[in-house]
This record gives structure tokens, C-alpha cells and sequence, in this order.
């Protein structure tokens, strides 16, 4: 039924109904803290609105709480933040450490979500395979909470009991465009073409809860919202354009089902992003492209490396590559191979075993450092960079060693470094450094980080950007990237009531992506308020107009 579109099981044998509440999760790909509560507040999203209710003030509603601080890990970007939250842990323990990445012990690339690249198969595979989710190297939040359960459109599903989506050919086309950068018409971006994902997947919803019954737990994922701002041209206002006039009339729809079907009072809705969006230049001096003639890549073979071919599969000819490259946005991973495996062309680096540092990475390191400083090597590369990140290598099989700073001549501890330079526009960069970089998967995050300058405190001429051409990215600890809504509502509850539930699950490191598994978890296992059935939130489904 997939490749009509529709949806099927996701697991051998489906979970029995059980009793207690319902968790609905909304995930609202590229929705920033910001324009979301701007929406909420418009008075344009009535949906939204009347769900959490009157704002009572520091994240507190009527019926929700907002946490009015939560952070996305890093890369602040797509398939790593959603692998993170519906897993409850860090990339360098999910394996997934961003929208594409190189698994080094097996010499594979994987890109659901290319950016270096324009192949596509995996993101057929992440649709009618599982490919992301079957990624995920720890148990899934559909695993963990042993009930039935059901995702939407999301890439991470394994361990939901029904997985529901789009005709797989239509989305994988749409993304092609998106990734080519064919979907801007002469009047601009195709707001409906993206709308339209977002739209038909609601449908398949229903059609499910009509042949199994609404799920204890539902994840409805909407991505259209990050694909229409990266290629808006006022990307901020018209995102939340697009908050307004196709995600909350959706929210609606969904809500509605609920309260038709009698489970609206006993449910409990979530709301989380995966990152915001930080407008960018759309022109060749700030995309730092993979196909350039200048750049990262064109760097290191000057300086005697090997580049891996920005494909998905290199031909059995171009195996020889040492070093390979993976794109985030605001940030870009590179992979270092042990040359002395490979000193000649033509032959194929043993990369199960880790770079040397002093012979392949600090070369690599420095030349970074000097390109960015001078121009040296990659002009185009100069002034481009804030931070260049480095570590000692170890093996795949080892826990891999966390990020450090290279100042040009050694590596600096982060906290070191962040003590004699405050970087208080970079969210909490140490521990999210960590929780990329340090353990049983870090490696996949590279043996170099290159940092973009990005983030709203900067004027958008000084904004740069790894991949093709739009006008908007993310991916940096900066705030408008990291800063991200997780909100908890419940027609039946207090607001404050879930302000404490929340700072309870989360209160030892302050909220992030990392707390919405734990939280579903422990909502899943309460019991609702003994209170009168409120049905507050009011009906308010309204027909979605995108423009052409």
C-alpha cells in the first residue's frame, strides 16, 4: 500500500490496544522557537492557540506549558534531531549525525537527506525502507514505549506498529526538485508544491485510525514547513506565514479527528522542532557547494589528499579517495583516512583504521586554518569559518575522543577556549560539542568540523553556508538555529501541573531535544486529571489555502 501511498505495518505484529492516555506528537520540521510563538500570538493560528490557551506568562498557558529555553543538539539540522529526539539520545550515541554522514568501518555514504550530493536513492529508502530509523544505533521512543503506535511521514519509525505516507515516487520527486533547486518559479519559491506534502499526508492519517483505531501514541510530521523557508526569500516572515495558514489549519484537522473520535480529553499533545532557520545569501560567494571549483574539497588535493566524490557511490575506479566530506549547512564534517594505507592512486585506504594526527589531520587542520585566515589555498574559503574543530583519532570500535578547538597551533578544551573567548551567541557549546562528538559513534562525525559563520547577530553578508544555493540554512549552535519549541498540552491539565512535569524529567540539564522521549515515556505511564472532560480546545478546522 506504501507505493500507492497510504500507509502499512512497520512491525511484524502489531502492539494490542491498551488502556491510559493518548500522547499525539506534532513535529514541525525547521519551525524556530521564535516564529512559532509568533504564529501562536498572531491570532492567526486559532488551532494552536486555543490549545494551550491563555498565556499566563514564562512559558506557562491555560493547558500547556512551553519551555520557553529548549535547545536542539548539534548539527542543529534534520535527520540528527529527529534521530535525537525520538531516541532520547545524542547523535554520538544514534549514529545519525546529520542530514548525511560516512560510516568509515563500512566506506558507506548515506544521504536522506543529501546536501553535498544530488543522488536520491536513500531518500527512497528512508521512505519504503527505514533507512534512517534502521540507522538509529539505540532503541526508538516506538521501541521503549511497548504500545500501539503510529508515525506519520517522519523518518525515524522503527518500532511504531504503522508507518503512514505520501506516494513515495511524488515525495521523492518534490525533494529532487528541492535538492536541485528546481522548485523556484519565476515568482519564487512553490509554496504549494511543499504545502501539498504536508497536506495529503493528513488523509492517510485518518484512513489509519479508520482500519486500527487512534494509536495510544501518533506522531503526525509535517516537513513542508523547512522545505518551503529554505527557499523563501524573507524566510522568517514567511514562515510563519506558512505556520499560520497550512500547518495550524492541519493541527486542526488532526485535533478534530480526536474530539470525533472521543479521545481528545485523554490525550496529551507534544509539540517539537527539530531547529529554526537563519537567512542567507542565495549566491555562489556564500553557498560553499560541493560541485565549486574552490573550497573545502580543492583544498585538501592541493595539500596532497585524495577527495572522495561527492556521489553516493563512487565507481569501483574512484575508491582511492582519503578524505570524504559530509555537509550539515552551518557546518561540514571531514573524514581523514590513514595515508599511509593509500600513498599511491589507485589504491583503496583501509579506513577501518584511524587517521594519524600528526600526519594526516593537523596537516588537514592547518591548512583549514590558513585558507581561512589568508585566503591561502582556497581564496574562496577565506574569512568563511568561525570555529575549526579537531581531535586525536581513534579507532571506529573505540569511543570516540571529543571535539577541541584548533586556534592554529595546538587544540584547546572548548571550556578553555570559551573562557579566554565568551561566545555566548554559540547555545551551550561544549556540551552539545559533546554529545556530537564523544561516544561509541562520535566518529561519524568526522575527524575536523568546519563552523560556518552564521547566527542573526552577524549582518547576512558575513553568512556562510555548506551546500547549494537558498536562502536559508541552520545547523550552528547559534540561537535562532538551536532555539527550538517543546510544548506539552492537555485540555484536562494546568499548565503549570505540566510546567512541573516537564522541569521534573528535565531539570538536571536544562530542556532539549533529548527530553521529548523521557517525557512521551512518562506521559504515556500517568493518569489523566481526575477532572470534568474540559473539551476546551475548540474546533476551529479551517480549509488550507497555500498560494501558488
Amino acid at each position: 500500500m506504501l507505493l500507492q501511498g497510504g500507509e502499512r505495518p512497520a512491525t511484524e505484529e502489531e502492539h494490542p490496544p491498551s488502556s491510559g492516555p493518548h500522547v499525539l506528537i506534532f513535529g514541525f520540521d525547521g519551525a524556530g522557537y521564535d516564529q512559532l510563538m509568533a504564529a501562536i500570538k498572531s491570532g492567526n493560528a486559532p488551532n494552536l492557540s486555543g490549545l494551550l490557551g491563555a498565556d499566563l506568562g514564562n512559558g506557562v498557558y491555560e493547558h500547556a506549558y512551553s519551555a520557553p529555553e529548549a535547545i536542539s543538539i548539534l548539527p542543529s539540522t534534520t535527520m540528527a534531531a529527529w534521530s535525537s529526539i525520538f531516541s532520547g539520545e545524542p547523535p554520538a550515541y544514534t549514529g545519525v549525525t546529520g542530514n548525511e554522514w560516512f560510516a568509515r568501518e563500512k566506506m558507506q555514504f548515506y544521504a536522506p537527506a543529501p546536501v553535498s550530493i544530488s543522488d536520491t536513492p536513500d531518500m527512497t529508502k528512508m521512505i519504503t525502507g527505514d533507512l534512517v530509523g534502521n540507522s538509529v544505533m539505540c532503541p526508538t521512543l516506538y521501541d521503549l514505549a511497548g504500545v500501539q503506535s503510529a508515525v506519520s511521514l517522519n523518518a525515524v519509525y522503527r518500532g511504531a506498529d504503522v508507518f503512514t505516507a505520501i506516494e513515495p515516487t511524488s515525495f521523492v520527486g518534490i525533494m529532487s526538485d528541492f535538492v536541485a533547486g528546481k522548485a523556484l518559479s519565476e515568482k519564487g519559491v512553490k509554496k504549494a508544491m511543499y504545502a501539498k506534502i504536508d497536506i495529503d499526508s493528513v488523509p492517510k492519517i485518518i484512513d489509519a485510525f479508520n482500519q486500527h483505531g487512534v494509536p495510544r501514541l501518533q506522531t503526525v510530521y509535517f516537513p513542508g514547513i523547512d522545505l518551503y523557508t529554505h527557499l523563501a526569500p524573507d524566510p522568517l516572515p514567511m514562515e510563519i506565514n506558512y505556520l499560520e495558514k497550512v500547518t495550524d489549519p492541519l493541527v486542526g484537522t488532526i485535533l478534530d479527528e480526536y474530539r470525533k473520535r472521543g479521545v481528545l480529553d485523554e490525550t496529551y499533545v507534544m509539540i517539537v522542532a527539530d531547529h529554526g532557520h537563519t537567512p542567507v545569501r542565495h549566491d555562489e560567494q556564500h553557498a560553499l557547494d560541493s560541485q565549486s571549483a574552490d573550497g573545502p574539497a580543492p583544498l585538501m588535493k592541493k595539500i596532497g589528499f585524495r577527495p572522495r566524490p561527492f556521489v553516493l557511490d563512487p565507481p569501483v575506479n574512484e575508491q582511492d579517495y582519503q578524505v570524504a566530506f559530509a555537509y550539515q549547512g552551518a557546518i561540514a564534517y571531514v573524514y581523514l583516512a590513514d595515508r599511509s594505507t593509500c600513498p599511491n592512486p589507485g589504491d583503496k585506504c583501509d579506513w577501518k583504521k584511524a587517521p594519524r594526527f600528526k600526519q594526516d589531520v593537523l596537516p588537514a587542520a592547518r591548512a583549514f586554518y590558513r585558507a581561512n585566515e589568508t585566503g591561502e589555498g582556497s581564496p574562496k574559503l577565506k574569512g568563511t569559518l568561525d570555529l575549526i574543530f579537531a581531535r586525536e583519532p581513534r579507532p571506529p570500535d573505540r569511543t570516540a575522543a571529543p571535539y577541541r578547538i584548533f586556534d592554529g597551533h595546538r587544540l584547546v578544551e572548548i571550556e578553555d577556549y570559551l573562557e579566554d573567548h565568551p561566545r555566548p551567541d554559540l547555545l551551550q557549546l561544549n556540551r552539545r560539542m559533546r554529545w556530537l562528538s564523544a561516544g561509541p559513534h562520535g566518529d561519524r562525525a568526522g575527524d575536523i568540523l568546519l563552523l560556518a559563520k552564521s547566527g542573526l547577530n552577524r549582518p547576512i553578508e558575513d553568512r556562510y553556508y555548506f551546500s547549494g544555493l537558498y536562502h536559508s540554512w541552520h545547523g550552528s549552535p547559534s540561537d535562532q538555529d538551536s532555539h527550538i519549541p517543546l510544548i506539552v498540552a492537555c485540555g484536562r491539565c494546568s499548565g503549570r501541573v505540566l510546567q512541573k512535569l516537564v522541569v521534573n524529567v528535565a531539570h538536571h540539564r536544562g530542556p532539549s531535544q533529548l527530553d521529548v522521549t523521557p517525557l512521551a515515556l512518562t506521559l504515556l505511564d500517568s493518569k489523566m486529571p481526575n477532572l470534568p472532560a474540559l473539551s476546551a480546545i475548540p474546533s476551529k478546522v479551517q480549509k488550507v489555502h497555500p498560494e501558488p
